[in-house]
């Protein structure tokens, strides 16, 4: 196992954090802003902040709702922070309140270069051991963690770990580089990392993070600290890949020790996380899928299939990418927009006189003449990879449809007439396929040949669908 041997300071850290959380008296200041010269507490609110200040305001001074006031100084005894933002959220017999998501100390510039530590407090522990190659690190209150990993994104390499304070009640996860470089830059590779440990985990960190910046490499001495609100954290019990067949097998202890025996299962290794990090880095899109499959593990079950669906088909797009064409009816290009140009021709000539509305179905219709059928561009992105599909799979794939447009199919067929409990069970099962076919095409597509958790199998008697499949499908 890899050690860094980096000491990472984090106590200076941790007690900013828990500084941040205990409320505080200042005063607002800002030439020229209605909020200028205003006493005011400082305190956390659910994932971000707030502040509070006296209801009475003259004339010159009165606030509406919703009203956006930028770069508020707010002044303590001991700190100077700047606000970003301040939203009036609303008035009550005690005073004015507003909402900060966003504010950092007075001199932070998010154009300068620093050296990043990006620190996230989790609401609970994120372990990441039975996903991904591990490595060790110490930092300045303990011996040694296993809890970190790495990615190396665009050229830079990102560190990625879990500690946990002193006390050992509250956790975190924190990502960091041993480059200098701008937010934007670190903001844009350290979320690529977060939302690839979020995929293989479940769990997605979010709420808000803490961007400390440095001046040297050994990142010691904390220059400034910037504070950001995120999307809520999601937390999911599915995971694409788990080296414990225990964790899902705790019922059948005897193929959870073949397979263990076997040594048949691993973790992504370094190259692998780097690869899907990248992916992410590099396309919105991808990291969009990647978020509505984590939001959709988590959604209702009559919403859960629809949004696998989706995730899908964008993945069929990327994966695809320049070999739609090779997929369409007419392979040569020149030939299928002849075609197109000569039906146009004939709508013209024949249907010229039809309603506004008609003709441009049609002529929309003949745009789309040589486009694959939904069915091939879903079961392109698998053939393209090399991955075989089982009957069970295509079958699935065939109800896309169905699912998107809010009809449950009868899959399971148990009963004549399917009630709700047939229903749920047979939308669950939509959901655990569809969910096992991406991560085969997300983890086959950054280079991984290992095995993915088949959730069919694993919920076959509540599904009431047996299944002659294996437990871990191999790539």
């Amino acid at each position: 196992m890899e050690r860094s041997s980096k000491i990472l300071y984090h106590i200076d850290v941790l007690k900013v954090i828990e500084d941040s959380q205990v409320a505080s008296n200042g005063i607002m200041r800002r030439s020229g802003s209605p909020l200028d010269g205003i006493s005011a507490e400082f305190s956390t609110r659910k994932k971000a902040f707030k502040i509070d200040f006296p209801r009475y305001i003259s004339s010159s001074k009165r606030l509406d709702v919703g009203e956006k006031h930028k770069k508020i100084n707010f002044e303590t005894e001991d700190s100077q922070l700047v606000f970003e933002y301040v939203w009036i959220s609303g008035f009550g017999s005690s005073g004015v309140s507003a909402d900060v998501d966003f504010f950092y100390t007075k001199g932070y510039s998010k154009s300068k270069k620093y050296y990043y530590r990006l620190i996230i407090p989790l609401s609970q522990k994120l372990d990441f051991h039975y996903q991904i190659e591990d490595m060790a690190y110490t930092n300045d209150f303990l011996e040694w963690s296993r809890t970190a990993t790495k990615a190396v994104i665009a050229g830079d390499e990102f560190m990625a770990y879990t500690l946990q304070n002193e006390s050992r009640d509250k956790s975190f996860l924190g990502i960091e580089c041993e480059v200098k470089m701008d937010y934007e830059l670190f903001s844009e590779k350290a979320f690529a990392l977060k939302n690839a440990l979020g995929y293989l985990t479940g769990h997605l960190a979010g709420d808000g993070g803490y961007f400390f910046v440095y001046g040297k490499k050994e990142m010691k001495e904390i220059r400034h600290y910037y504070y950001s609100s995120f999307r809520n954290t999601i937390k999911s019990t599915y995971t694409p890949i788990h080296t414990n067949p225990y964790s899902w097998l705790h019922d059948k202890s005897k193929i959870a020790e073949s397979i263990y025996k076997k040594k048949m299962l691993r973790t992504l290794t370094v190259v692998e996380l780097s690869n899907l990090t990248n992916k992410l880095y590099n396309s919105i899109d991808f990291s969009s899928a990647i978020i509505l499959l984590l939001e959709s593990s988590v959604a209702s079950l009559l919403f859960m299939p629809g949004g696998y669906a989706i995730v899908l088909e964008t993945l069929s797009d990327l994966i695809i990418g320049d070999d739609k064409l090779k997929l369409a009816p007419i392979k040569i290009k020149s030939k299928a927009k002849l075609l197109r140009k000569k039906l146009l021709e004939t709508l013209d000539s024949e249907c010229g006189d039809l309603p506004a509305e008609d003709y441009a179905v049609l002529k929309a219709r003949i745009e789309q003449l040589n486009q694959m059928t939904n069915g091939e561009r879903l079961k392109a992105p698998f053939n393209k990879l090399g991955i075989k599909l089982l009957d069970k799979d295509v079958e699935i794939l065939r109800s896309r449809n169905d699912f998107l447009h809010g009809r449950v199919p009868d899959i399971s067929k148990t009963v004549a007439e399917p009630g709700l409990e047939e229903k749920n069970r047979d939308l669950y099962y939509a959901s655990v396929r569809f969910y096992t076919l991406l991560n085969m095409l997300i983890l086959k597509w950054i280079g991984f040949d290992n095995y993915v958790v088949n959730f069919p199998k694993l919920n076959q008697e509540y599904c009431k669908i047996r299944l002659k499949e294996p437990y871990y499908r191999k790539l």
